[in-house]
């Protein structure tokens, strides 16, 4: 396949259709051509028949190969990778547009619309950035504008992949246009992330002020480089005179001879770009400068608050929304309630003292409502754990306030001592007591409520609201629902709660139970109608008078499991502007995207969370959304300093058992599946133990686990999937097709993530291959990092007889490190019988 000989095929491996040549470069090609098969315009970048060697077709290997991870509006997509004999050709996504360099002189932009260009350019740098890749040769040539005024960054032909966690640096030749090229890469010394943040300040000079940081004129390239290297660049406003000095201030960090002058991350840059666009263009004070100036050199924990101060700062917005907007946001508190400790006894025995008891405990976890930037932290830590161990759990995890009760009862009467402890030095910093009389529980609460949020600071705190007071057997009953944190909560429970709402809808901390009861109930359960009716009531619940600011947090906490991304962003929205801990809905907003597949999104603002507040929550978000984007070894080790550090976080050996079952490694898996008691398994826990039978091919015994989770699920996706696989297995095909139906009904009208993953699955089993495709193709550009939807686009492909195709996501899957024992179904040993397969899908895929 040399150059004249694509130009002149109408149609290359039976697929594309060559139209023309649209331009060349050092080394390649690149042709105008249409896929047939998908009917849409393609880029195809070939490398050129005089530059075949070792070197030029390793350089295009490794293009593909970084490509194939960078998934991002802002950078250039790879489709395919076409290879005959000694050539290789990348088909690649069609940009209608023209390079920056030609936008540059071709338009007049506001310096709105300039900024806009150069926060997208550092969103898809961020992105290749935290995958472990440098560009090294970033240009306006290398970045392309289309018609709509979208950035993309292209040819990675001499980037380097490294490891996020060596920090992007190691020893590298020199490599890369001058003009794009930090000091460092031109004295070929350690490169990482923030070389290539020297060339988008060129980029960014050139763009703002019209002209180049570096005069040029006659010199040579080594001349040049010299220049670059040893003298200043020229100041901006004498480019610019009117330039706004935050832009000043931004151009000289990043135009900084040495590394460490630089900002240190090219977020850190779109968070600077961010504020002038969004608060500053047309400010000119030395204070605002400053505010830039330290936002681009302070540590992260500062440089958070230097975020937090400035009105109007959007932050770390990949959707676009993440505004922050109060002026100085109070010190975020996040709260733990310690066990309540009981002495003494109480007319009425056992049940009278686990009444009151509750009753003090559920007074106390009320009270982060009635705080400004607080939230509470859900502790239950194992039975028999001294008071200094707990609190060191709870300084492991990032909790910033311990409330702690003694009771001292006899016959009807109690005192009782709150505290208010700092974890992180186990000292008392408030204290008070009081007595109360037992029989009078509500009036006792709203005391001990009243007297704890005097042990905080005054400017935390908000207005008192008095809550609707219950009969005494109602207030019993809603006590009995919150009576053991320990024992699971039921649908009974949630039925007691609606009552009780329906008598008092004034009462918040009724909705706050619902809300948390009603999101175990889904966990262990995954049925979504306890959602539906949790949001109806909830939403109700905003015209009854009951607290707002508890409302919207049970929402979200709701929001945050259904596929419903603009009310769950409207959601957040509204706590944002009220001031709500910012780790907390970070938290929130890195599960909502785990829920939807976004998981590189999810990772990256469950690590937000973790640096504002280390927490075994957050801690635990992070690996959950490092296991989906299969970096298992990672997502294991932090969750196995996850587990050691608390033995009873039950979740956290859910995903380590759900990785080694992904790796191959069953007996593993249920032994750590095994260790969670069996009152805390989840319906994720017992799916998995189910599929542990499945691949070990004990078909009838996988069926037992999934119809008994169909009962407590009617109509779920995954159970009515995986019973299908259990008749195919067993050659039943008419009674797979039954299930498949079933889910065919199921998500006709569904348009999340996994519901779409299941309908191309049961669509390609039912023969529906063209729309199965155009679905599977649908899901790969909304997750293409998502191990499942590669493992159904493999399936997918393979039974429309798309060979190619169901190889290139077959080797994908082995190479993240997934086990033979995944691919056992029909559809993927049928890949293993035709001449595409590679040599590492028949050695690792094809069973004997």
């Amino acid at each position: 396949m040399d150059v004249v000989a694509l130009e002149k095929t109408e149609e290359y491996q039976g697929r594309y259709r060559v139209e023309r040549t649209l331009g060349a470069g050092g080394m390649g090609v690149v042709y105008l051509a249409e896929d047939v098969k998908l009917g849409r315009k393609v880029a195809i970048k070939q490398l050129r028949s005089d530059m075949t060697g070792n070197s030029a077709e390793a350089r295009f290997r490794s293009e593909a190969q970084l490509l194939a991870r960078l998934n991002h509006p802002n950078i250039v997509r790879l489709y395919d990778v076409l290879e005959e004999k000694h050539s290789i050709a990348l088909v690649m996504e069609l940009v209608e547009g023209v390079t920056l360099k030609d936008w540059m002189r071709e338009n007049s932009p506001t310096l709105a619309e300039k900024l806009d260009l150069l926060m997208q350019i550092c969103q898809g740098l961020g992105k290749a950035h935290c995958l472990g890749i440098i560009h090294r040769d970033l240009k306006p040539e290398n970045i392309l504008v289309t018609i709509d005024g979208i950035a993309k960054i292209t040819d990675f032909g001499i980037a380097k992949a490294l490891d996020c966690d060596q920090q992007l640096t190691r020893e590298d030749h020199i490599a890369g246009s001058v003009q794009a090229m930090s000091p460092e890469q031109l004295q070929g010394t350690k490169l990482d992330a923030r070389s290539d943040l020297f060339s988008l300040g060129s980029i960014a000079y050139e763009l703002l002020c019209n002209e180049k940081p570096f005069e040029r004129g006659e010199m040579g390239a080594l001349a040049f480089a010299q220049q670059i290297t040893t003298k200043p660049h020229i100041p901006p406003q004498k480019t610019w005179p009117e330039i706004p000095r935050p832009l000043i201030a931004l151009l000289d960090r990043l135009l900084a001879k040495r590394p460490e002058q630089r900002p240190d991350s090219a977020q850190q840059v779109f968070e600077a770009l961010e504020l002038v666009h969004k608060h500053g263009i047309d400010e000119d004070t030395q204070q605002y400068s400053e505010t830039v100036t330290q936002l681009l050199i302070k540590p992260k924990k500062q440089r958070r608050r230097i975020v937090w101060a400035a009105a109007g700062l959007a932050t770390i917005s990949g959707v676009g929304f993440w505004v922050w907007h109060t002026f100085m946001q109070l010190p975020p508190q996040y709260i733990a309630v310690l066990p309540i400790q009981f002495n003494g006894s109480l007319t009425g025995g056992k049940d009278s003292e686990v009444l009151v008891s509750t009753m003090v405990r559920q007074a106390l976890m009320s009270t982060p409502n009635k705080l400004k930037s607080s939230a509470l932290v859900s502790f239950t830590p194992t039975p028999g754990t001294s008071i200094d161990a707990q609190l060191e759990t709870l300084h492991n995890r990032g909790i910033t306030d311990a409330l702690f009760a003694s009771l001292k009862c006899l016959k009807s009467r109690c005192n009782i001592e709150l505290q208010r402890i700092t974890p992180i030095d186990r000292q008392v910093r408030q204290q008070a007591s009081f007595d109360f009389i037992s029989d009078m529980q509500q009036e006792a609460q709203y005391s001990i409520i009243n007297t704890t949020l005097e042990l905080f600071p005054h400017a935390y705190k908000i207005t008192s609201q008095t809550e609707t007071r219950m009969a005494p057997e109602d207030y019993s009953l809603y006590l009995d629902t919150r009576s053991d944190d320990r024992k699971a909560p039921t649908v009974t429970s949630l039925e007691v709660l609606e009552t009780l709402i329906s008598k008092y809808p004034k009462n918040t901390n009724l909705y706050t139970a619902y809300a948390t009861t009603a999101a175990t109930i889904f966990v262990k359960t995954n049925n979504s109608k306890v959602l539906t009716s949790a949001l109806a009531l909830l939403t109700n619940g905003g015209d009854s008078g009951a607290d707002k600011m508890a409302l919207l947090e049970a929402q979200l906490q709701i929001k945050s499991l259904r596929p419903d991304r603009e009310s769950f962003e409207s959601t957040l929205r509204k706590l944002q502007s009220k001031g709500y801990p910012s780790a907390h809905l970070l938290a929130e907003f890195a599960r909502f995207n785990y829920s939807q597949g976004d998981y590189e999104q999810g990772l990256y603002y469950a690590s937000q969370a973790v640096a504002l507040n280390p927490s075994n929550n957050n801690h635990y978000l992070v690996a959950i959304n490092q296991f989906a984007i299969a970096d298992y070894e990672l997502a294991k080790k932090n969750l196995q300093e996850l587990t050691q550090k608390e033995p009873d976080y039950w979740p956290g050996y859910a995903v380590l058992a759900a990785i080694e079952l992904e790796q191959g490694d069953f007996a593993q898996a249920e032994e750590t599946l095994t260790t969670v008691p069996p009152e805390f398994h989840t319906w994720g826990m017992r799916s998995n133990l189910g599929t542990i039978l499945l691949l070990r091919g004990k078909y009838k015994d996988a069926q037992e686990v999934y119809f008994e989770l169909l009962k407590k699920s009617p109509d779920n996706i995954v159970v009515l999937n995986q019973i299908a696989e259990t008749y195919l297995m067993q050659g039943k095909q008419a009674k797979a097709h039954e299930y498949f139906n079933e889910i065919l009904e199921v998500t006709a009208k569904s348009t999340d993530l996994r519901a779409k993953q299941y309908r191309a699955i049961a669509l390609a089993n039912l023969g529906e291959t063209a729309t199965s495709i155009a679905l599977i193709m649908e899901l790969l550009r909304e997750s293409s990092s998502d191990t499942y939807i590669k493992h159904t686009a493999t399936q997918v492909y393979a039974m429309a007889g798309e060979w190619q195709s169901a190889n290139y996501y077959l080797e994908q899957l082995l190479s993240q490190g997934m086990s033979t024992e995944w691919f056992a179904l029909p559809a993927f040993q049928k890949l293993c019988t035709q001449p595409q397969a590679s040599q590492l899908v028949l050695n690792q895929a094809c069973l004997d």
